[in-house]
Formats: structure tokens, sequence, C-alpha cells
């Protein structure tokens, strides 16, 4: 459970600029901790795609962790429908908050809000951060793929609940 106090909220289209700042810090600052310097650097440049950062945010169910007072942006996570699957696509935190349950209770709120909605299955596609994130939250591994970003070669997991 998050050690952080937040108000969770919806994302709109003011949140985009910050929430791109986020994921820029993030992917530079925690990058280099299991990727290589390009890939860290190509996983950020998403940030600088405007239309398709803002489409990332908003074309998804969105919502973002604020910290209690001061109302700055600690994470966000997103998530789209269809039918009865939701599939995670967002679960960020600000660097200078990782490993404090944050992603953990942002992760749970959107299950949360899927059940709620008629959700029977999860998914998403984890990398070597989020994966620890999702395992515990009841995910299992099904899938591990390389496949180009930015030019660049990446693993990732696929993970699903159901």
């Amino acid at each position: 459970m998050s050690q952080i106090p937040f108000v969770w909220r919806p994302a709109t289209g003011a949140d985009v600029c910050v929430l791109a700042a986020l994921y820029r810090d993030a992917a530079l600052r925690l990058g280099p901790l299991v990727y290589t310097p390009e890939q860290a650097r190509a996983w950020a440049s998403f940030a600088e795609d405007a239309p398709a950062f803002r489409d990332y945010i908003l074309h998804a169910d969105t919502w973002i962790a604020e910290r209690l007072g001061d109302g700055r942006a600690l994470g966000f996570c997103g998530a789209s429908r269809a039918g009865d699957l939701r599939e995670v696509h967002s679960l960020y935190v600000t660097p200078a908050m990782t490993r404090r349950g944050l992603g953990d209770a942002m992760l749970r709120r959107t299950l949360q809000r899927g059940e709620h909605e008629g959700a029977t299955l999860f998914a998403a596609w984890a990398t070597p951060f989020s994966r620890p994130v999702f395992l515990a939250a009841g995910f299992v591994s099904t899938q591990t793929v390389q496949a180009p970003f930015a030019g660049v070669m990446f693993e990732r997991y696929r993970v699903e609940r159901g």
C-alpha cells in the first residue's frame, strides 16, 4: 500500500504537458538502470511527439495521482476499454517517488475501476520497471518479445490477469 497520500483524478488536456515531462524524466533518470543510453533516449523521445503523447493520455482512461496539498503530479496510469478487457497502457511514477508503493496503488485503483465497469480480463505490455508491479497484482507473464521503438530494440513482457 502506498505510503504517499494522494488525490486520484482523471487526466485532461491541460495535464498532457506535465505528464509528458514526468514520462520523459522517468525514462531519462530510471531508464539507464536497465537500458542502454540509446534505449533510454529512445524511450524518452516519445514525450517529444506532442500529438502522439496527447493521444496516449487522452484516448485511454488515464488518471493522475497528485500530491495532497500542492497538487503536484506524482504519477499516472491509463487503460483502454474493449468489452470486458482493460489494456493498461501507462503506469508511470515520478522518479523521486519510486519504490514507495505508489505504482501499486495506482494500478490497484485502475483495476478496481475496470472491475466496477465489468472488466474480467486485464493485460499490459510491461517493461523491466513495471513487470514486478504487475506480477505483484496477480498478473502472469504470457509472452516476451523484442521489438523496435524509435529505431531501437527493446524487450517487453506481455502480462495478463483474468
